[in-house]
């Protein structure tokens, strides 16, 4: 499992490199010209793919596992970094019927 990038807060991976996020933020920025919520976002994404591409978990289960607060929050983020829902993005997995 995808223990560690579950988390997609600053303060998380600061703590874990025992310095302050306006710090990590900074540094990051400065160094790469991207935020730290990009690196995360870009890390998470694929991981989210997989569970999403995962059927027998259920849309509430991945937003616990992925440590979303609410299962709203979760579709507004697939919705943001997927261009659709979970629900419209697990329906674009399914073959399409030649009718």
């Amino acid at each position: 499992m995808h223990v560690f990038l579950a988390e997609r807060d600053v303060n998380y991976y600061a703590e874990r490199l025992n310095v302050s996020s306006k710090y990590l933020s900074a540094t990051i920025k400065r160094m790469t010209g991207h935020s730290v919520t990009s690196y995360i976002d870009r890390h998470t994404i694929p991981i989210l793919k997989d569970y999403l591409n995962d059927e027998r978990l259920s849309l509430t289960q991945i937003a616990e596992i992925m440590n979303f607060t609410t299962l709203s929050y979760f579709s507004r983020y697939c919705t943001k970094h997927l261009g659709q829902s979970p629900s419209e993005y697990r329906l674009s997995l399914q073959p399409k019927l030649d009718l």
